[in-house]
């Protein structure tokens, strides 16, 4: 068999102490000199790779929190804007709403109702104990306590929704018919809907505000690719490069589209604004590394990396998930300790490929 003088000029350089067995060869210091040879560990790369699937932008239901009219109304006052940093307590928007005015009213009433039934109570148990009462005119007198205390404490709820402090209400004293929507905690005014002169329906949201750095990502993936997903798998999101973990896959197949919802969590992710398009990928199963592209070479139509495994050098296949000029990343079965061989390569391929044809010649 005729052989190219190049290949078997890189096996005699490697005779005598070349040996070739097993798929590993072990080569002295000089060898490694001769060919050029430099070694990296490669690194552990938490890879996302494969099709990219659109998915928008979120906030965690314990993130953030919806302001909303407590009465009808319309706004005459706007004193903050999307975007800004609020404080707990710090006004938002004031509501002009007339129905305050009559809420306050049907209070008073209904808590000057319940002070009368409690007094009619309080006759009809004096009249029994001294012998001349009725029970069962106790009993409805108890039975409208109870009814006159529901009432006023549902008035007073809504009261307090609209920021109204009913001790303050005294029997008779005027209400303003104006409520200032105040911030309920610390935190970033996502979205503030509302320009004077907007008219709000009673539990219309106005304002929306955000308590959190994190950022969940909804995608609909199709359902033969989300077979593979499980909760705690790791996923890259773009713009920004992001990355976040697999927190929960949907039950449900879509009928239509034949696809499942998919929930990815990321922390510390506030560059992602709720309700944005992002791009997500889910990292494949087994160990993914991070490798020099000049480290990979084709042997027999498969892809490889020379890796130095102890005292010997050995072709690994590997299977590359992304591939540019300077960089690719790889499944492998790397071990803790290996060095891949990421100068040379070339020169060592033809060197194994010459010593493989020319068994004798190398002995």
């Amino acid at each position: 068999m005729n052989h190219h003088p190049l290949l078997l000029g890189l096996a005699l350089l490697l005779s005598p102490v070349l040996l070739l067995a097993e798929e590993a060869l072990k080569l002295s210091q000089a060898q490694i000199d001769a060919l050029g040879l430099r070694f990296e560990q490669p690194a552990t790369a938490d890879a996302a790779s494969g099709p990219a699937w659109s998915g928008t932008v979120t906030l965690p239901p314990d993130g953030h929190e919806l302001v909303v009219a407590p009465l009808a109304g319309r706004i005459v006052r706007v004193h903050a804007s999307s975007g800004d940093a609020v404080t707990a307590g710090q006004a938002l928007f004031t509501l002009y709403s007339p129905a305050l005015v009559q809420l306050a009213q049907d209070y008073q009433q209904a808590r000057a109702g319940e002070d009368l039934a409690r007094q009619t109570l309080a006759r009809e148990q004096r009249l029994l104990k001294e012998g001349i009462g009725i029970e069962r005119r106790v009993r409805e007198a108890e039975i409208a306590v109870r009814q006159a205390s529901t009432q006023t404490r549902g008035l007073g709820a809504r009261l307090a929704l609209a920021g109204i402090a009913t001790r303050s209400l005294a029997e008779g004293s005027a209400v303003s018919a104006e409520i200032t929507l105040k911030a309920p905690r610390d935190g970033q005014l996502l979205r503030l809907d509302v320009l004077p002169g907007t008219w709000l329906d009673e539990g219309e949201a106005a304002a929306e505000l955000g308590y959190t750095r994190d950022r969940w990502i909804e995608t609909d993936v199709p359902a033969e690719q989300a077979a593979s997903l499980r909760p705690g798998q790791a996923a890259r999101v773009q713009p920004g490069e992001l990355t976040g973990r697999v927190l929960a896959i949907g039950p449900t197949v879509d009928a239509r589209l034949q696809t499942l919802a998919v929930r990815v969590g990321i922390e510390k992710a506030e560059a992602l604004r709720p309700g944005q398009r992002v791009q997500v990928r889910f990292a494949e199963a087994g160990q993914v590394w991070r490798v020099s592209s000049s480290a990979m070479v084709r042997i027999e139509a498969r892809d490889m990396l020379f890796v130095q495994r102890g005292a010997v050098l050995q072709p690994l296949p590997i299977q590359v998930r992304e591939h540019n000029a300077d960089a690719a990343l790889v499944s492998a079965e790397l071990r803790p300790g290996d060095r891949v061989v990421i100068q040379g390569a070339i020169a060592l391929k033809a060197a194994w490929q010459a010593a493989e044809q020319n068994p004798g010649e190398t002995q």
